[in-house]
């Protein structure tokens, strides 16, 4: 039909302008009616009565993603090894590589542009960064040195019962935050509100260990302390297994894996140059905690909002599952045993590394203890730069994963042996280089080898959270020995040959996992 009028309204509704040499309107095209001008409200009202709605996609809980729990494990063990970047599957049904989807979008089907996975990429990285380092303060000099005012003689077995506390006050945290968070629904997102929130929280609690004076003071501030930590590291955790594709997962995860270790070593290095202002130590890491939370916020892309997921209700499954060792799984018991032994043999010396060096090693001389923690603190994450280069071809050169992962394990018996021979400040170094190597090489392996022998792919997420709990019940079993060694033989070099003798059965359990699994 010729446009005789070039401009005419049709039906009173006005045509657009026409296109260059245009000399036809187009059925259906140009003509189009605009229906927000066009329909009144009561018939706008009647089509929304006949529209189907539909509800989003529910995303996974965060328990039951491998990839957070991946994460969360990378964490909780030797994160260095991240940057080896082995090529270890972790099983997940719901992965873009097993079917058509595009692997360069998230969990969530969003497809981050370049800048977007740059701010990703950077936001994880110094999260990992900002909340390692004033924990690692904490952890390795500034609690230790509180506890050593509060309880004199009876410093070991405060501290052992400190540890042990905060330990089980993490593991019941990082569960229940787990499961809030996801069913959090915001206008910023499921996890931003517990990041900037857990910051603040831990910044708090932190206040407090600058001046509580007796022990039961400074445990209980340091259990509502991992609270807080819980709240700001679990939701990155999540938020970081579901915000990556799968295309960029493993260059992710060595960037945040590379911030954790630098984050440690920063905060045990700024941990032990103020001792001898330790409340003022504690002062700026309840501000980096402050500070962790908001701006890992700031730099990552905002998240999408959560308040058109549907609401659930909670159930009492979502705490427990995650939690529960599966039946007729021989090898993955082999496994979770074996991870559970190392953790406690370098728990053994690792959670005492202060009280060795000021008083085995330095026989009380605050001046003398300071350079050699320093250089124990470089001297492990030396160890573990080193095992980060050569963990790749250690894993391909060997098919059978328990072969390298059992010499890591006799590499660390020669570590612990050291300080028995030469009860030194270098036998101490020595011990920190060849540890650190051995326990970043095992830690690689073992989860390699725990991914192996997941007894279900279908429920990997819940699995690997198993796998996890590991970690937290080494460090408990390793502090109660500790502590019980200390009682019987008074003397912090009994640690090293009972760490010895715990690494061994680390050794003898992963190697009973059987080979054809563990490839």
């Amino acid at each position: 039909m010729a446009d005789d009028t070039n401009g005419a309204e049709h039906n009173d509704i006005p045509t657009p302008p026409p296109l260059p040499g245009q000399v036809f309107i187009r059925p259906g095209i140009d003509d189009r009616p605009d229906f927000e001008k066009a329909l009144s409200d009561e018939d706008k009202a009647a089509l929304a009565r006949l529209t189907v709605k539909q509800n989003p996609r529910q995303p996974e809980p965060s328990g039951e993603r491998p990839e957070v729990q991946a994460a969360q494990m990378n964490a909780g063990g030797a994160p260095i090894t991240a940057a080896a970047r082995l090529d270890t599957a972790v099983p997940n049904l719901e992965s873009s590589f097993l079917d058509l989807r595009d692997p360069m979008v998230d969990a969530d089907g969003h497809r981050p542009t370049p800048v977007e996975m740059t701010r990703l990429n950077l936001g994880f990285a110094l999260g990992a960064v900002l909340c390692s380092a004033p924990l690692a303060a904490l952890n390795n000099v500034l609690v230790p040195v509180r506890i050593d005012a509060a309880a004199g003689a009876g410093r070991p077995y405060a501290l052992a019962l400190l540890v042990a506390l905060g330990v089980v006050a993490s593991l019941v945290t990082n569960a229940a935050v787990a499961v809030w968070s996801d069913h959090t629904r915001t206008e910023v997102g499921r996890r931003t509100v517990w990041i900037v929130a857990g910051g603040l929280v831990a910044a708090v609690f932190s206040l407090g260990l600058a001046v509580a004076t007796s022990v039961v003071l400074l445990a209980v501030l340091w259990c509502l302390l991992q609270f807080g930590y819980a709240m700001m590291t679990t939701a990155l955790s999540a938020s970081f297994g579901e915000r990556i594709p799968d295309k960029f997962r493993s260059r992710a995860d060595a960037y945040r894996g590379i911030g954790l270790a630098v984050g440690q070593l920063a905060g045990a290095l700024f941990g032990v140059l103020m001792v001898g202002s330790t409340s003022l130590a504690v002062d700026v890491c309840a501000a980096v905690f402050a500070v962790a939370g908001l701006a890992t916020v700031l730099i990552l892309p905002r998240e999408r909002s959560s308040v058109e997921l549907r609401s659930q209700a909670i159930t009492q499954d979502e705490f427990f599952a995650r939690y529960r060792m599966p039946k007729n799984a021989p090898n993955f018991t082999r496994a979770f045993v074996g991870r559970l032994a190392m953790t406690a043999g370098v728990s053994m010396v690792g959670v005492f590394s202060w009280y060795i060096v000021l008083y085995m090693v330095s026989a009380g001389d605050l001046g003398a203890a300071v350079p050699v923690m320093a250089a124990v603190a470089l001297a492990s994450f030396a160890g573990g730069l080193i095992a980060a280069v050569v963990l790749g071809p250690i894993a391909d050169r060997w098919e059978d994963g328990r072969i390298p992962a059992v010499l890591a394990c006799g590499v660390f018996v020669v570590a612990l042996a050291v300080p028995i021979l030469t009860p030194t400040a270098a036998g101490v170094v020595a011990y920190a280089v060849l540890g650190g190597f051995a326990y970043a090489v095992f830690d690689g392996l073992a989860q390699r080898i725990g991914a192996a022998v997941l007894p279900d792919v279908r429920d990997a997420g819940r699995g690997l959270s198993v796998l996890n709990l590991a970690s937290h019940a080494g460090v408990i079993l390793g502090v109660a020995l500790s502590a019980a060694s200390l009682a019987l033989f008074g003397t912090y070099l009994v640690l090293f040959p009972v760490a010895i003798v715990v690494v061994v059965v680390a050794a003898a359990e992963t190697w009973s996992i059987h080979d054809e699994e563990a490839r």
